[in-house]
């Protein structure tokens, strides 16, 4: 593992642990009110939450480097498989998302206190459970999995052709 790949990966360690801390530190102080996992949920909802999410995906990002490094150091192909099936499985809950939004057209989609339907309710269906999917972070990890996928795709291509010429 390289030098800055260490630094990224400790870095993003140490924000996922004063994250951790910034959560049980607002229990303490709440008197642990309510349970403590309901803190950690409390907690996503801010700018730290950010920093978690940001941590991960730069830890994640270095691994996969990694991995594919060695894949390719070990003379196996660089992108295999599995990394292909996993980039077209990435685009399934944008999918759903769509599924579901045409459903509520039919059905109605209800908010609060009113429902909807038609175009109505696809517009509500696809702007509120989109915003869960990026709340809970369903779409930026598909995200970001497509970008790394497709930006490590076009380096292994330009470093075939350029070994092949």
């Amino acid at each position: 593992m390289k030098k800055a790949e260490k630094i990224v990966l400790y870095t993003a360690a140490g924000g996922i642990a004063a994250y951790i801390v910034k959560c049980i530190a607002d229990a303490v102080m709440d008197r642990f009110r309510v349970p403590l996992p309901d803190y950690f949920g409390m907690g996503y909802m801010s700018i730290w939450g950010a920093l978690v999410v940001i941590c991960v995906l730069a830890q994640i990002g270095v691994l996969i480097s990694v991995l594919l490094r060695r894949r390719r150091n070990s003379g196996k192909k660089e992108i295999s498989m599995g990394y292909t099936v996993s980039f077209f499985c990435s685009f399934i809950p944008f999918l759903l998302l769509l599924a579901y939004s045409v459903y509520c057209m039919k059905a109605g989609f209800t908010f609060l206190w009113s429902v909807c339907y038609g175009w109505e309710a696809f517009e509500g269906a696809f702007m509120i459970m989109g915003l869960v999917f990026v709340v809970i972070p369903v779409f930026p990890f598909c995200v970001f999995w497509q970008v790394f996928y497709i930006v490590r795709r076009i380096k292994a291509w330009k470093r075939l052709k350029a070994e092949r010429s």
